[in-house]
């Protein structure tokens, strides 16, 4: 391949890798790797490990909580520590979707 080719390739390369940090956090906990579909699209916590997490950690982090709450893999949260912290977050994210 020559200049050109890799040039593409690198320039084809960057803008999947782009697009999925926009769109997905990349999440990894005890369970294994998740990608969870964001809120909003921005490059904030396109990569969290949070198999360390405490409820501070989860408390500076609300938008990934949110979008995993939003998400099919709420087994992410299942930490009986952060059940208080789970609700108040769901009731968060039905007032950011506009449910009842």
């Amino acid at each position: 391949m020559g200049r050109v080719g890799t040039f593409v390739s690198g320039m084809i390369t960057g803008a999947i890798l782009l697009y999925v940090a926009n769109h997905y956090h990349i999440v990894r906990s005890d369970k294994g790797l998740f990608a969870i579909p964001k809120l909003n699209q921005t490059l904030k916590d396109t990569y969290v490990d949070v198999r360390d997490f405490s409820l501070r950690d989860w408390q500076a982090h609300p938008m990934l909580a949110a979008s995993i709450l939003g998400s099919e893999h709420k087994e992410i949260l299942e930490d009986t520590s952060l059940s208080g912290f789970r609700n108040k977050v769901g009731s968060m994210v039905s007032e950011f979707l506009g449910e009842t």
